[in-house]
């Protein structure tokens, strides 16, 4: 899960500034201010402008590290059915300036998607993060990924997709697609923790989320938005959802 660097930036600066007149009430409203008031479409528009700006996009000797490294994790990720769970433990992989255990969130959901539909053990993921760094990564790494890179990405793969940063479209893209990337706020109340891009799959008629923290992949949800309500203790609010069509 990355963290957002500037955003915590400038909440300091902020609580720093206002410490003479501070009450609890005005730092709770400052830490649930982006979510409450700044729109999903505007902060998908927002990472576009760093995709496009404020970034290096080359990152020597990473692809070559990361080819050795990702060798020390097939047998875990064959243990867990084909699916990267554990980001945590990929401290070893680098990410523009950066590490996949830190902000690599994203682009383990389309790896895990990825999987979903090919069933395919050798999918190159060390190439899939260089691909990302070369267009879609955000300040070198430290914001991770835009999301509109992740459906560009798809789609340059011959997928169909459909997306939506409107929750009320999200069931009706549930019932439509076969598997989903969807990026939320961990946390509706407080911004420090942070937002995070997982993969949904869809196992009869019930969604699992992958990569989420220890076994959340064996908790079955009826909907999309069920899930949301229901993960981190009910906590999550959501930002886009992309689906992916297996044809």
């Amino acid at each position: 899960m990355k963290k957002i660097f500037l955003i915590k930036f400038f909440s300091l600066l902020f609580l720093i500034s206002t410490s003479n007149c501070q009450s609890q009430s005005l730092i709770d409203y400052f830490k649930s201010f982006l979510q409450k008031n700044v729109s999903n479409n505007a902060l998908l528009l927002f990472f576009e402008l760093m995709r496009k700006n404020f970034s290096k996009k080359n990152y020597p000797g990473n692809l070559d590290h990361n080819k050795q490294a990702f060798e020390t994790h097939k047998s875990v990720i064959k243990s867990n059915n084909g699916y990267i769970e554990d980001q945590h433990n990929y401290k070893d992989m680098k990410y523009g300036y950066k590490t996949i255990a830190y902000s690599g969130c994203e682009i383990i959901a389309v790896y895990n998607s990825l999987y979903y539909l090919t069933k395919d053990e050798n999918i190159d993921f060390p190439q899939m993060i260089d691909y990302f760094e070369h267009d879609g990564i955000l300040i070198d790494g430290e914001f991770g990924t835009t999301p509109r890179a992740l459906e560009e990405y798809i789609n340059s793969k011959g997928y169909r997709t459909q997306s939506s940063y409107d929750i009320k479209d999200y069931d009706k893209i549930g019932d439509k697609c076969d598997v989903f990337i969807i990026t939320f706020y961990n946390n509706k109340e407080d911004i420090m923790d942070m937002i995070h891009t997982v993969a949904l799959t869809k196992e009869g008629k019930k969604f699992h989320i992958h990569n989420n923290g220890r076994n959340s992949h064996q908790i079955g949800y009826n909907s999309i938005t069920e899930l949301l309500e229901k993960i981190n203790n009910g906590k999550a609010k959501d930002i886009f959802l992309i689906g992916i069509n297996k044809n």
